[in-house]
């Protein structure tokens, strides 16, 4: 659902409290030049990897790993002199692990109360297996299970997630989004402009408490969230109206158009293959 995407994709802020990272993408200069055409064009490489199909998908994943592999130099600024690379395998493995935890660690959140261990487990595994992120590398490997994933991400957030002053920005940047321009002429981004900037600081409201609900303690310290019994009220209201638009709304209304046209195609193919016989051998006597 890009909805939801939408209410956790902020989670995605701890990939930038680990410093190498926020070097590489503070110095591609691509945040800075317009925020929310960043997060779309990092949105629209999701349904590619998890929705196409198989081919798809592997020229995907492909074209994600060479075009990464144009990310490595030295930081800039408050970076400066730092080195990145991102197909380092400690770097892939930790964008690639956060990655793949927006989508779980939304959905459990939005539905924990009714999922068990095994439940999880299933969520995590499929997420991972409808993705074809990793390196040719043991290093780089996403983990493979929920407790290894659990045990890696507290191992990091120990040791390596720390503040700078990317991270800072971009927590601040999710409540002033520019207005988007790789869509439309330049006369409408104008003609809409005022309209989004009243907007966005509202719009943006159950996002960051959607994300800081379901953030690790680390970055919540990190971003200096204070936590309290309202949030938590609000944050109930938020995951109440996404399991009711989940239950009640139709599904083209709620799936990303890639997802929907896959669930279209497996309604078609369950309703072609339920008159097929199971057998052409000839009937017993």
């Amino acid at each position: 659902m890009p909805l939801a995407f939408g209410l956790y994709g902020r989670l995605a802020l701890d990939q930038v409290a680990y410093r190498e990272v926020a070097a590489a993408v503070d110095a591609s200069g691509r945040f800075a030049e317009n925020f929310t055409n960043r997060g779309i064009r990092s949105y629209m490489w999701g349904p590619l990897m998890l929705f196409g199909d198989d081919s798809d998908r592997r020229a995907t994943a492909t074209r994600l790993k060479d075009m990464h592999g144009q990310v490595r130099g030295r930081g800039r600024g408050h970076f400066e002199g730092e080195r990145y690379s991102a197909l380092k395998p400690a770097l892939w493995k930790w964008v690639g692990t956060s990655s793949l935890l927006v989508f779980y660690t939304g959905y459990v959140s939005t539905y924990g109360a009714r999922l068990d261990a095994e439940q999880r487990e299933v969520v995590y595994r499929t997420i991972l297996a409808m993705s074809d992120y990793d390196l040719n590398s043991d290093q780089a490997a996403v983990p493979a299970t929920v407790a290894e994933m659990e045990e890696y991400y507290e191992s990091v957030a120990t040791t390596d997630l720390a503040d700078n002053d990317f991270l800072q920005w971009a927590n601040a940047s999710f409540d002033a989004m520019p207005v988007p321009t790789l869509f439309g002429p330049h006369w409408l981004h104008v003609l809409i402009t005022p309209m989004w900037r009243v907007a966005t600081p509202l719009l943006s409201r159950p996002a960051r408490i959607c994300a800081e609900a379901a953030a690790h303690p680390r970055m919540r310290e990190l971003l200096g969230v204070e936590w309290n019994s309202r949030r938590a009220l609000e944050f109930r209201v938020y995951t109440a109206m996404i399991r009711a638009g989940r239950k009640y709304l139709p599904k083209w209304a709620l799936l990303e158009p890639l997802a929907y046209n896959r669930y279209r195609y497996e309604r078609l193919r369950a309703a072609y293959t339920a008159p097929q016989l199971t057998s052409f051998a000839a009937p017993k006597p």
